[in-house]
């Protein structure tokens, strides 16, 4: 499966330890590793997103649903759970693709998590 920065996918996240985010079921993802990186390690890099949408906090981003990123409800990306997942936990196509300035949200919120200072230029 060729997995690309920016697309989201329905994966699960199980088996899970203590607050990380699971619950034996699909969940959106979005990818936020660069190709290259993903695509030669086998791993690849997410943003976990969740439906439970009523307590938005500065280390999430809300992405509601469009037809180009194929999400059903809105959706709040936990910018805070970033993790590296194997390419083998994609086992269904692609829902959708993230538009230029969801993916800029989340990449300046995992940035602010993770302590980092990003500065987003147009290229």
């Amino acid at each position: 499966m060729d997995i690309k920065r920016g697309e989201i996918y329905m994966i699960c996240l199980d088996p899970v330890f203590g607050r990380e985010m699971g619950g034996f079921k699909l969940r959106p993802a979005a990818v936020i590793s660069i190709n290259d990186l993903h695509r030669d390690t086998q791993l690849v890099t997410v943003v976990p997103g969740t439906s439970t949408t009523n307590r938005i906090f500065q280390n999430t981003v809300l992405v509601n649903p469009h037809q180009q990123n194929g999400l059903k409800s809105p959706t709040l990306f936990q910018c805070h759970q970033i993790r590296a997942v194997a390419s083998g936990r994609f086992t269904q196509k692609r829902i959708g693709l993230l538009s230029r300035s969801d993916i800029e949200k989340i990449e300046s919120v995992v940035a602010f998590c993770v302590g980092l200072k990003l500065e987003i230029t147009d290229q």
